[in-house]
C-alpha cells in the first residue's frame, strides 16, 4: 500500500523466543535463566539493536530448534491461541488472522490453536511464550488455573492477549476475564462500540471524515464499526502504539485498568476504556481489548469496488499515485490498522528475546527505535 507500506519483508526481532532443551512437556524448557542484571533485552528491533527502553530483568530467551541442522525447523516465538473464535456475528471469518500467524514468518513464529480447554499449569504454560485469550466464555478455570497463570507472568515474563465481545451477554464480562482478573485489568459491564456508525475516521491525521469509504461492496459490515483511535505512547510503550491509528469495534465490553496500567484507546461512544496495558511487577505483560472485531478477515482487507471509483480529487476516498505506488482506494486496509495492531501487541507483550521474527506483509511498518 502507499503511503502505509514499508518493506516487502519486514525483519524485526522481538522480545520473545525460548530457551534450551529439557524441561517442558514437549523436551524444551522455556523458562528463563540467569538475570540480566536490569541489562536491556537484546535484538529487539528490525536493527539487532538493544531496545532501551526494556529493562525488564528477564534473561533473553533463544531460538529453539527441533533439527539444528535444519533452520526450517527453528522457531523463535510461540503462541497459543487459547479459546475459539466463533463469535455472534454475522461475518466471522478469522482465516486471515490464523494465516496471518502462521503462514507469513518463514518458521520464526507458530500459533497453536487451542480449541479445548487444557489444564492449565507450569508446565504446560512453559511451551508458550504468549497467550492469546480468545472466546473462552463456556469454560471455567479453577483457583489452581489463574494462580498458575499468574506466577507464569509474574516470574516468566509471559505475555497475554486477552479479547472479549464474542457473544455479548451479560455474564461474558467475567468469563473473558478469568485469565487476567488477578491483574486488576479485566472486563466491567460496559457496552461499548454500539452506534458508533456515524463516528468519523480520519486518515494520517486528516480533518476529512472517510467512513463512507469503508462501505465497499462485498465488505459491508466494516462500515457498521465504531473507529477506536489510539493515543500514540512513549518510552517503555512507544512499540505498542508504533504507526497504530485506528481499528474498527463493535458491541464490547470496557476494560479495568489497574494502578500502574495504560489506557491506550478509548470507545468514543461510551467513554469506556477499550485497550489496556499493563506490566505487572516489571516482569510480564497483559493488553485486553473491548471487542473481537479485530480478529475477522472484513478488518483486514476489503472485498468488492469501492462506493465511489472515480480517480481524481472530487473523491474523497481516491489515493493518487506518489513515490511509485499505484493509485488506490480507501478502504479498510488504509484507514484500520488491524494488522499493525496485533504485530503490535504480541511484540510488546512478549518477552525478551535474541531471536529474529519475520514477518512478509507490506501493511505492517517495521518498528525502528
Amino acid at each position: 500500500m502507499n503511503s502505509r507500506s514499508s518493506l516487502a519483508l519486514l525483519l524485526f526481532v522481538l522480545t520473545v523466543g525460548a530457551c534450551v532443551a529439557g524441561g517442558g512437556p514437549d523436551g524444551i524448557d522455556r523458562s528463563p535463566t540467569a538475570a540480566t542484571g536490569g541489562m536491556p533485552a537484546l535484538t529487539a528491533d528490525s536493527t539487532g539493536e538493544p531496545d532501551p527502553n526494556d529493562t525488564r530483568n528477564i534473561a533473553p530467551r533463544q531460538k529453539v530448534c527441533t533439527d539444528p541442522s535444519d533452520p526450517s525447523t527453528c522457531t523463535c516465538l510461540r503462541l497459543a491461541l487459547v479459546g475459539t473464535l466463533d463469535s455472534a456475528a454475522n461475518e466471522k471469518d478469522t482465516g486471515p488472522f490464523v494465516d496471518w500467524l502462521n503462514a507469513n514468518s518463514d518458521n520464526t513464529a507458530t500459533a497453536t490453536m487451542v480449541p479445548q480447554k487444557p489444564t492449565i499449569t507450569a508446565d504446560w504454560l512453559s511451551q508458550y511464550d504468549v497467550i492469546i485469550s480468545a472466546n473462552i466464555n463456556d469454560w471455567t478455570f479453577s483457583a489452581q488455573e489463574k494462580a498458575a497463570m499468574e506466577t507464569w507472568v509474574r516470574t516468566t515474563g509471559g505475555g497475554i492477549l486477552a479479547l472479549t465481545g464474542f457473544v455479548s451477554t451479560t455474564a461474558e464480562p467475567a468469563a473473558t476475564s478469568q485469565l487476567i482478573a488477578w491483574s486488576g485489568v479485566q472486563f466491567n459491564s460496559t457496552r461499548t462500540a454500539e452506534g458508533g456508525q456515524g463516528v468519523p475516521v480520519y486518515y494520517q491525521g486528516g480533518t476529512t471524515d472517510l467512513k463512507n469509504c469503508l462501505a465497499w461492496t462485498q465488505s459491508s459490515d466494516a462500515i457498521i464499526t465504531t473507529p477506536v483511535q489510539f493515543t500514540q505512547q512513549t518510552g517503555a510503550l512507544q512499540r505498542l502504539t508504533y504507526q497504530l491509528d485506528y481499528v474498527g469495534a463493535y458491541t464490547g465490553y470496557g476494560v479495568d485498568a489497574p494502578p500502574g496500567a495504560v489506557v491506550l484507546a478509548t470507545d468514543p461512544v461510551s467513554g469506556a476504556n477499550m485497550a489496556v496495558a499493563h506490566e505487572v511487577d516489571g516482569m510480564g505483560r497483559i493488553v485486553a481489548f473491548g471487542d473481537e472485531w479485530i480478529l475477522f478477515a472484513n478488518q483486514w482487507v476489503p472485498e468488492g469496488q469501492p462506493p465511489n471509483q472515480q480517480p481524481d480529487q472530487y473523491n474523497v476516498c481516491y489515493i493518487p499515485p506518489e513515490d511509485g505506488n499505484t493509485a488506490e482506494f480507501h478502504s479498510v486496509q488504509t484507514l484500520y490498522q488491524t494488522k499493525q495492531f496485533w504485530y503490535d501487541a504480541i511484540n510488546w507483550v512478549a518477552p525478551p528475546n535474541d531471536c529474529g521474527f519475520v514477518i512478509d506483509d507490506p501493511d505492517v511498518v517495521v518498528i525502528l527505535l
